[in-house]
């Protein structure tokens, strides 16, 4: 059962559509019904209300902007001071950059990573760059840039970086991919996992959901399967512990 105590309805306001136009199990095109106006001051107020109400309740939470008018600094300070410091991920519009100062991991394409840096990416090198000017930018402890068929790679301030390979055999639709790391990887993050373990988690994830038709999800059960053909964790043995990551 979804919880929807964080549920705000507006009226004023249409509920996104999303067409998708599939041939030969491919995506081709997207037309999108909604609107992208700044939601009002009134109602941000009713959401910042709501968010407070759940102080001490959460143990991480994901910020995805889509650019529809509501990720703003407000917001995000709002949760940012919250009691108990949950783990706070982003997922960044390159023009909205700066909302997202102060949070803990941010999770842009390399695409997004060129454009809110604005150092043009050609080789690791200027990845690199883009991903601690981000860094020095947000303030944020973790970049994890995705790198479509190229996989993803983890920036922090006192390591050297990590690159962690795509694992998906087929893709089919990438809808809904990056919600699929973030989630992952603030769910790991927030039970406990190290870095890398939640990083490759995510990774695992992703690989599951493209390889599906549509905004698909990962099962605990796929995880574990994927993770394991992949080569990333052992399967359960008798009178074991379970799956164990290899990476540790």
């Amino acid at each position: 059962q979804v919880d929807t105590r964080g549920v705000v309805r507006m009226r004023s306001r249409p509920t996104t559509q999303k067409v998708r136009i599939v041939a030969h199990n491919q995506q081709v095109v997207r037309a999108d019904r909604e609107s992208t106006a700044a939601v009002d001051g009134r109602m941000l107020t009713s959401i910042r209300r709501t968010l407070a109400s759940l102080d001490g309740a959460i143990d991480g939470v994901v910020i995805s902007d889509y650019g529809k008018g509501l990720i703003g600094a407000s917001l995000i300070q709002c949760i940012r001071a919250f009691r108990n410091r949950p783990i706070v991920t982003g997922d960044p519009k390159p023009e909205n950059i700066d909302a997202f100062a102060g949070v803990d991991w941010i999770a842009p394409n390399a695409s997004e990573a060129e454009r809110a840096s604005g150092i043009t990416v050609k080789n690791d090198a200027d990845l690199a760059r883009a991903a601690k000017a981000l860094m020095a930018r947000t303030r944020a402890k973790h970049v994890l840039v995705t790198r479509g068929e190229h996989g993803m790679t983890l920036f922090g301030a006192s390591k050297r970086p990590l690159w962690v390979p795509a694992m998906a055999r087929q893709v089919y639709d990438v809808s809904g991919a990056g919600d699929t790391v973030m989630s992952t990887l603030t769910l790991a993050l927030a039970a406990g996992a190290p870095v890398e373990r939640a990083v490759t988690l995510a990774n695992v994830a992703a690989g599951v959901v493209v390889e599906k038709l549509g905004t698909a999800t990962a099962t605990p059960e796929e995880i574990v399967r994927f993770a394991v053909l992949a080569g990333v964790a052992q399967p359960v043995t008798r009178g074991g512990k379970g799956t164990r990551d290899r990476r540790r």
